[in-house]
């Protein structure tokens, strides 16, 4: 009678953990674009350190992805490609590169490990734009003027096709571009060409990176100074246009 009664609590004790885990193992929400959007934006909710809420979205190899979460509190996030490998970081831009699978993505989304544990809403930007693309904000040249006077991060953050533009012209050395951009300066409208600069942290004369977008013709066009490049400018261009005066007097200004 007593292994009977064992027997039956064991059962439903069994049950209950199931039940619980079927109502925690919560099914992925799914990121959808609206027809010619390159954006898209969703919701969630923490509840503690323990907590974690997973999107999914279908993407396609060679389109370039970025992903940033913010919450009411610390969150972190991580990107798990369609074979299981894995790239995220501390909540804020948590991936931002070229996609190298076709297939459903993942974002599983948690409260930082690192801070003190919180509870309420977070909101995941999603911006999927194809390699060389000039989907999206980059065709309206009315809009990228008014980034004028506010700062790089501000447009590659609102702009983010540029960064699949960028990565397209300057190959190897992309990311070797944004990292002298540590130190930001306000964008210039010079005669119609942006001027987007800013050089590594304590070496404003030696590291320096410059981007000018045309917007007459939405070309983009880059300037590099290096100690690496004996500490000379080196050019690239989007074919069919030639390089932009207002560039050549940024280059001027940067050099001591």
């Amino acid at each position: 009678m007593a292994l009977r009664r064992f027997l039956s609590f064991l059962t439903a004790a069994l049950t209950i953990c199931i039940v619980l885990g079927t109502v925690n193992a919560q099914a992925p929400t799914r990121i959808t674009f609206a027809r010619g959007a390159t954006r898209a934006t969703a919701r969630g909710y923490l509840r503690g350190v323990r907590d974690e809420v997973f999107f999914v979205l279908r993407a396609q190899a060679n389109q370039h992805m970025r992903v940033e979460i913010s919450g009411r509190g610390p969150t972190r996030g991580v990107v798990i490609f369609p074979s299981g490998k894995q790239d995220g970081g501390p909540g804020g831009v948590v991936f931002d590169d070229k996609i190298d699978e076709t297939g459903d993505y993942r974002i599983r989304v948690t409260e930082s490990s690192m801070a003190n544990a919180w509870r309420g809403n977070f909101t995941v930007t999603v911006d999927v734009v194809s390699e060389g693309s000039n989907a999206g904000p980059t065709n309206d040249n009315q809009k990228l003027a008014r980034y004028a006077g506010r700062y790089p991060s501000d447009l590659f953050r609102g702009v983010p096709s540029l960064k699949a533009r960028l990565r397209k012209l300057l190959g190897t050395r992309y990311q070797f571009f944004f990292d002298r951009l540590q130190t930001e300066m306000p964008i210039e409208n010079d005669g119609g060409v942006l001027i987007v600069q800013g050089c590594m942290a304590h070496q404003c004369t030696i590291e320096v990176a410059i981007l000018a977008i045309d917007l007459a013709n939405d070309k983009l066009h880059v300037a590099i100074k290096s100690a690496d490049l004996r500490n000379m400018y080196k050019l690239w261009s989007e074919p069919g246009t030639s390089v932009p005066t207002a560039l050549r007097h940024a280059m001027q200004q940067a050099s001591p």
